[in-house]
């Protein structure tokens, strides 16, 4: 129904009341009690009608137009109630102000991102990157602590043993690729003349890449040892399978070149590691069998470069009599070692150095007693004794001050939290000392040299060797310097996860984080997003990886651009052995 613009809604409804009641034949009496329960109400009816009552209620409209028989849509519109599928008051309220705000709803919702990235800003910045890492840096030299045992101790010194026996193949293996390296009478790497020449060029690489491929291999193997319980039956078949496919790669690298007991060395830690998971008996047993298998698949790989039968014995006794006594003692000790440790897997290592140190002595009284009955060569004794105690030793007790000095200097530097300039004078101090231990590594190689040819009567030549290696430090002398090297290695730690980062924190402080605090008060009020501080928390991050990383890798490039300063190093070391020796 359309009502007159000009006719308000009380009096229009009014009109329709009456006409309607009329029309029904209605007295305002019957239509008051009908509609609102009380005939008396008839004067209230009749206001309506003749449109005295201004203020009509939809309620009112609603209770009239029911005995009336009137619909809503006969009802003007301010005077209509609410039906079933209209929207609630508070929806009506709702759907009003979202009208209202609809335009302001896109700045509303900026401004709410903007006051959450500049809170998120604000919380990022409250705490300097400084702190930060000096806190993880306590946990790390704690870590440190764990797996290399406390500094100048005896768990260390045997941690350095384990890892030096490493030292000593791998950069052997790499210094194979610079020619054949002569120890005097001892050659653990050479290049046999019956190769052709491409062969003689492919051999150093095949057999490096052959001996790592296979490290790999055997580590996997015997990586659940201690972590997840085995069957006498699987123990016994991972230790087998370890000494099968090692004896076999040595064999072949002893054909191309690296004697079978040097490249041993390689599979000696993770192995004997392995057997100190197991009790003294068992590792015994275990480490002796597969010992002596190691030692019959090597000579039999290694028997294409012996002349005759004998010669093929002679190879067959060395590694059973070899692989035994070093795999039973080392097995022994090593275990007995762990179960002193308080953490078994951070122990192994210390306990294969050590399980080690005494299989090699042993095995060594063993090969010298053979050796009387000719069972023995001079030539393999001399190897071992170079390779596995000699050189090792003195590998491992410069190591070992290399990695005490250097894991003392970072707990005293985490603890009390140093600033940048004594961070660099302690860097400094502990740089200086990983000089002097490269020194004296070449010292401490001369003199294990001149033992060997002392106690055994096995020539090493070590002055001549020695002067060889200084001679051409990147080419001949390639073992020797990369030997010397290791001992830098705790030294190259510390600067990388020690002195760089805090470098790179100081500088990122005092040239990022300072600047972005003094508007942090600003920030924290205003509402509009503030890029610069958005920045200024980006270059922070790059800023501190990014000085890090040149400060971390500074050494090794000034290495790659001087290499002449290892020449420096190996003539004053060649320089100090021939005169103490000769004193």
């Amino acid at each position: 129904m359309t009502f007159a613009a000009d006719i308000p809604d009380y009096v229009a409804f009014g009109n329709i009341v009456r006409k309607r009641r009329r029309e029904l034949g209605l007295s305002q009496e019957a239509l008051a009690s009908a509609a609102l329960g009380n005939p008396d109400r008839k004067t209230f009816v009749s206001a309506i009608e003749n449109s005295r009552l201004e203020k009509v209620t939809p309620n009112t409209a609603q209770k009239l137009s029911g005995p009336l028989g009137l619909t809503i849509d006969d009802v003007p519109a301010s005077l209509r109630w609410p039906s079933a599928s209209d929207p609630s008051p508070i929806e009506t309220r709702l759907t009003v102000l979202e009208s209202q705000y609809a335009a302001a709803q896109s700045e509303l919702e900026e401004r709410a991102i903007s006051r959450f990235l500049n809170r998120k800003l604000v919380t990022i910045l409250s705490r300097s990157i400084t702190d930060a890492y000096y806190d993880r840096l306590v946990v790390g030299v704690d870590a440190l602590r764990v797996w290399t045992g406390a500094p100048f101790s005896l768990r260390s010194f045997l941690v350095c043993y384990a890892l030096s026996l490493t030292y000593l193949v791998v950069s052997g293996l790499i210094g194979f690729f610079s020619g054949d390296i002569s120890v005097g009478e001892i050659r653990p790497f050479q290049t046999w003349d019956a190769m052709g020449q491409a062969l003689q060029a492919a051999s150093p690489l095949f057999a490096f890449v052959l001996l790592v491929a296979t490290m790999i291999w055997c580590w996997y193997i015997i990586r659940p040892f201690g972590q997840t319980p085995l069957t006498e039956r699987h123990t016994a078949m991972r230790l087998t399978v370890v000494a099968l496919i090692a004896g076999v790669a040595c064999g072949v690298v002893d054909y191309l070149g690296a004697k079978t007991m040097a490249a041993a060395a390689l599979f000696a830690v993770p192995c004997v590691a392995a057997l100190s998971t197991l009790t003294p008996r068992r590792a015994a047993i275990y480490g002796a069998a597969g010992g002596i298998l190691f030692g019959l698949m090597a000579a039999i790989s290694s028997g294409l470069t012996d002349n005759g039968v004998l010669a093929f014995l002679t190879s067959l006794s060395e590694g059973f009599i070899i692989g035994g006594i070093v795999g039973a003692c080392a097995g022994v000790v090593s275990s007995l070692i762990a179960q002193r440790m308080p953490n078994l897997r951070p122990g192994q290592l210390a306990a294969a150095g050590g399980g080690l140190g005494v299989g090699a002595v042993a095995s060594l009284v063993g090969m010298l007693i053979a050796g009387n009955f000719s069972a023995i060569s001079d030539g393999m004794v001399g190897l071992f004794a170079l390779s596995w105690l000699a050189l090792p030793i003195a590998n491992a007790v410069l190591d070992h001050l290399s990695l005490g000095i250097s894991h003392t200097i970072a707990r005293y530097v985490a603890t009390n939290r140093l600033g940048l300039f004594a961070v660099c004078l302690h860097f400094l101090l502990d740089l200086l000392l990983a000089i002097g231990f490269m020194v004296l590594t070449v010292v401490a190689v001369g003199y294990g040299l001149h033992a060997v040819t002392f106690t055994l009567g096995i020539q090493t030549l070590s002055h001549d060797f020695l002067v060889k290696s200084a001679a051409d430090p990147w080419g001949d002398g390639l073992w020797l310097t990369l030997m010397a090297l290791t001992t830098t290695l705790w030294t190259m730690l510390h600067l990388a996860l020690i002195v760089a980062p805090i470098i790179a924190a100081n500088l990122t402080r005092q040239f990022i984080e300072r600047p972005a605090g003094r508007r942090v008060p600003a920030i924290a009020q205003d509402s509009p997003l503030d890029v610069s501080m958005g920045v200024l928390v980006a270059l922070r991050s790059l800023t501190f990886f990014g000085v890090w990383g040149l400060v971390a890798v500074f050494p090794m490039a000034v290495l790659w651009r001087y290499p002449q300063v290892m020449d420096g190093v190996l003539h004053l070391g060649q320089l100090l052995s021939a005169g103490l020796i000769t004193h």
